[in-house]
């Protein structure tokens, strides 16, 4: 009986031993500025013939979650954003990133929390007061008062029961509630 519990104990051992070194080789970047660089210039640069270049405008933690945003701005002026997760190890991985050209963009984020919306951009001239985000039904709404800079990264916590937490509908509004863009066709 007792050469079972042997056999038994060494593969519980062994188990935990593959479990914590796949862990382990998930969560390696270091929590400095200049290994999270490195690491988004190779994960964004991934099947490209040229290196993604980017400057780090921010890396903000999502309240009490394990989840980091870097927030990022490219040679040509557009944002961006990195979702890295700090693992028990206290390093990082990258979970998502995302860039582009739109004035605004919104993304959902998973935390072990719960999801937040991030809704990122720019804002010339500093015209965007705030900016109202809606689902698709538009049975949910809320509304970020963005910082006074050129660009920016809000977030807010997205309640557990939304079925669907990406939020399409983004309208900026001026410091007088009027719609910057009130040309749009409405969506169906």
């Amino acid at each position: 009986m007792t050469k079972k519990l042997v056999y038994a104990a060494l593969l519980l051992g062994v188990i935990g031993l593959g479990c914590m070194f796949f862990y382990m080789s998930q969560y390696v970047i270091q929590n400095e500025e200049a290994a999270i660089h490195k690491e988004l210039t190779d994960w964004q640069s991934r099947g490209e013939d040229v290196e993604f270049e980017f400057t780090t405008l921010d890396m903000v933690q999502l309240d009490d979650t394990s989840s980091h945003v870097v927030f990022f701005e490219t040679p040509d002026r557009n944002v961006g954003y990195a979702h890295l997760i700090k693992g028990w190890n206290g390093k990082f991985k990258i979970n998502q990133s995302g860039w582009g050209t739109d004035l605004v963009s919104f993304s959902d984020l998973k935390t072990n929390k719960g999801t937040y919306g991030l809704v990122t951009g720019k804002n010339q001239g500093l015209e965007i007061d705030h900016i109202k985000a809606e689902s698709n039904d538009r049975n949910f709404s809320f509304t970020f008062t963005l910082p006074k800079e050129e660009n920016f990264l809000v977030y807010e916590k997205l309640p557990g029961n939304l079925k669907n937490t990406f939020l399409p509908h983004i309208t900026l509004y001026d410091e007088n509630g009027e719609d910057l863009y009130p040309m749009r066709l409405p969506d169906n």
